[in-house]
């Protein structure tokens, strides 16, 4: 009941939840990255060596790379050998005092390291568990290694796209929506423990999330097993006009009175030509209605029309570059994207957090750090032996001259 308390800068609402994460590539790290942003103390461990492989993975500058920054911000680093005995007695005791364990080994190998779930609720009962797979603990597929479009091609996405030539999406989608889907799951199991004081194990697949996710819309059709109407796939209702710089955007096939509105205005008669009078035949016809509408668009700049439309009330946005989405004057006025200084990387862009909750403090609190930076200060508030911690400190030192002439393209074995 103390209002004061409610002026307390926090690091999030999650503040004062620990969270263990022994994750690599993306899943598990964009998991555990929006648990950081939300206040939790993330635990990151990574096997000696390279550590996680995403730290070279991509866009890199003085071997910090562009996507692990990312996703590795807010979380604290140590580095333990997970078969090596003294190192997991660690792992061990850092499990008695943590609140949920995240890990995306392929399956069973936690199991043959001793910290599988039953094994782990016998140091800490009350722990919520969650592995994250690509196609789930059991099955045929079970022992598969998994990438991002091996899960748009089971899916249907790829599909999707294009059926008589399919197609993936050009971003490792389903990785990310692994993520949100786990990190959602996670506070929401933290809810239930606070109310019952039970934890619990979560499995997550990539396969399952990517249904759930993809579902609504594009298996609309696939839905009524009796009968039912179709009206064709929602993709098909909408594409990228091209201009005299660039492309737009206009939501035009779908309602009568915006392609009526959009017609009228340009002294253009396709609404009256039978092959696009309704949103059927508009979507039936569709190639040869972009063709003609093209005729149109591409007389103007890309910010003539969208004036154009803006007053006319014809949902309408500029088809933004890569390289042009931080010039957005939508994204300047939210402060959609910061600026942060990296101690090795320098001055890198990254989005903020789409949430900001009251009081948080500012952010990123911290910087996505080298392996094993926050060993020691993890290990001491263990009270760990200093011999154990010199000594996983030397082993880093020397890990560090090897990493000097590591070469990824020779390692790239992506494990999920």
């Amino acid at each position: 009941n103390d209002k004061s308390l409610l002026e307390v800068v926090m690091s999030g609402p999650l503040e004062g939840f620990k969270i263990l994460e022994l994750t690599s590539t993306v899943s598990g790290p964009f998991a555990g990255m929006m648990l950081a942003d939300q206040g939790a103390e993330v635990i990151k461990v990574e096997p000696p060596g390279i550590g996680d492989l995403a730290r070279f993975m991509g866009a890199t500058k003085l071997g910090t790379g562009a996507m692990f920054t990312v996703l590795n911000r807010n979380k604290k680093s140590i580095c333990l050998d997970l078969k090596n005995s003294d190192d997991l007695s660690i792992l061990k005791e850092l499990i008695k005092k943590t609140d949920i364990l995240l890990e995306n080994y392929r399956p069973g190998i936690v199991a043959k390291l001793g910290i599988d779930y039953d094994s782990v609720t016998e140091l800490n009962p009350e722990i919520i568990y969650c592995s994250i797979s690509g196609y789930g603990q059991t099955g045929p597929y079970k022992e598969r290694k998994v990438y991002d479009p091996l899960i748009q091609a089971t899916t249907g996405t790829a599909a999707a796209q294009n059926p008589e030539n399919p197609e993936m999406f050009r971003t490792i989608v389903f990785d990310k929506v692994t993520a949100l889907t786990t990190a959602q799951a996670l506070t929401t199991a933290l809810l239930q423990k606070e109310r019952t004081g039970k934890g619990q194990y979560l499995p997550i697949s990539m396969m399952e999330s990517a249904l759930y996710y993809s579902w609504p819309d594009m298996m609309m059709n696939q839905t009524f097993l009796e009968g039912g109407d179709s009206i064709g796939e929602l993709a098909d209702y909408f594409c990228a006009y091209k201009t005299k710089d660039g492309f737009i955007t206009i939501i035009l096939i779908p309602t009568d009175a915006v392609f009526d509105a959009f017609c009228e205005y340009f002294k253009i008669k396709l609404h009256e030509d039978e092959r696009f009078i309704d949103a059927a035949s508009r979507v039936k016809n569709r190639i040869e209605l972009k063709t003609e509408v093209n005729k149109t668009t591409e007389k103007f700049t890309t910010d003539e029309l969208i004036a154009v439309m803006d007053e006319h009330g014809i949902p309408a946005s500029v088809v933004n570059q890569l390289e042009d989405i931080h010039k957005d004057p939508q994204v300047i006025e939210q402060g959609s994207l910061v600026e942060v200084e990296h101690p090795i990387a320098g001055k890198m862009r990254m989005p903020k957090p789409p949430f900001s909750f009251r009081n948080q403090d500012k952010f990123p609190k911290t910087q996505a750090t080298v392996l094993g930076a926050d060993t020691r200060e993890v290990l001491e508030e263990l009270e760990i032996d200093q011999s154990h911690i010199e000594r996983l400190e030397e082993r880093e030192k020397q890990n560090r001259e090897l990493l000097a002439e590591f070469d990824v393209n020779k390692s790239y074995n992506l494990k999920k």
